[in-house]
């Protein structure tokens, strides 16, 4: 694509012009091509200076979502090495289980600047307007299924050390795959097996992260928040989709290699109501007692006046007790 390739000629010569010739002879395309291909990459973040006599300089990196930008900032073996990205999609899960029927590889990652139809754990909805990260992951990992549970737990941990590399921002878990700052929802996971679990065993992992838009832009009656109401600034949507990615596959390493212990803990140390008086919602069934933490298999443990009971992730919701929610 000419657009990478001129990217690619800039970035290689950071803060120096490099001529509108030489662009013109290294990729054999005409100056109106470039100038062309130089204002598409303005609109889309990139700030690049033009000098009549010498040429362009790229000054700034977009933050906005770039397929070119991204591959530059991967760091993994596999997650995110095969990509595809959208301005819009109802829902980057399911243009993964898509393309993972259609034989796509693991690691491969779907991104979206926009979804119109995002979906959260129980069907509820994901508002997902532009400026956040919506993005799906095939993951074909070498676990069982009751081990491939564990998956979304390690998304968890491995957004919020993203965030706290990036940013030094510190994140809590919201059992089982919320993300939450001072107690409003930041990020979210979901995990779907695709198919039987056999042989051929497949997972789509879906993270969404509040990025870079205003609170506004959500619905009034949800409770969440934004990295831009955290931090007052905009992000590099591309650096952190490839840091989420460099954490997910280390942790997914670790999973296959049966480190669940490990995982655990990493987890536990995150969490938000540990120790604390909550309810459990299962229909319409109401359990109180005290967050005890998680099992080794990822199910939540309640101490209760009739002893500790066990609720896996996918039949119950978990709220405070004075809140009604964390």
């Amino acid at each position: 694509m000419v657009r990478h390739d001129i990217l690619q000629l800039l970035a290689a010569h950071p803060q120096e012009y490099v001529s509108g010739e030489r662009i013109s002879q290294q990729l054999n395309v005409t100056r109106a091509a470039i100038w062309k291909q130089i204002k598409a990459l303005k609109a889309e973040g990139f700030e690049i200076e033009g000098q009549t006599k010498n040429g362009y300089r790229l000054l700034k990196m977009s933050h906005s979502l770039n397929e070119w930008a991204l591959e530059q900032a991967l760091t993994t073996t596999l997650l995110g090495r095969t990509l595809y990205l959208e301005d819009e999609l109802a829902s980057t899960n399911v243009r993964a289980k898509e393309l993972a029927h259609l034989g796509g590889v693991h690691g491969l990652t779907v991104l979206a600047k926009y979804q119109s139809g995002g979906q959260g754990r129980l069907q509820r909805q994901w508002e997902s307007p532009q400026g956040g990260l919506w993005m799906s992951v095939v993951l074909r990992p070498d676990l069982s299924l009751a081990d491939a549970s564990k998956l979304t737990l390690a998304a968890s941990v491995a957004i919020v050390d993203a965030l706290e590399e990036l940013f030094q921002v510190r994140i809590g878990i919201k059992w089982p795959n919320d993300l939450v700052y001072k107690g409003q929802k930041l990020a979210g996971i979901l995990g779907e097996v695709l198919g039987e679990w056999n042989a051929v065993q497949t997972l789509i992992l879906g993270m969404g992260v509040n990025a870079n838009f205003t609170r506004e832009c959500l619905s009034a009656p949800l409770n969440a928040t934004t990295l831009y109401e955290i931090l007052g600034y905009e992000v590099d949507l591309n650096l952190l989709a490839a840091t989420i990615l460099k954490y997910l596959e280390k942790e997914l390493i670790f999973l296959e290699k049966r480190a669940f212990e490990r995982l655990r803990l990493s987890w536990t140390e995150r969490a938000v109501g540990l120790g604390e008086e909550v309810r459990i919602l299962r229909g319409e069934q109401v359990f109180q007692g005290t967050f005890k933490g998680i099992s080794i298999d990822g199910a939540l443990l309640l101490e209760t006046e009739a002893g500790e009971k066990i609720f896996s992730a996918g039949e119950v919701q978990l709220r405070s007790k004075m809140s009604g929610y964390f």
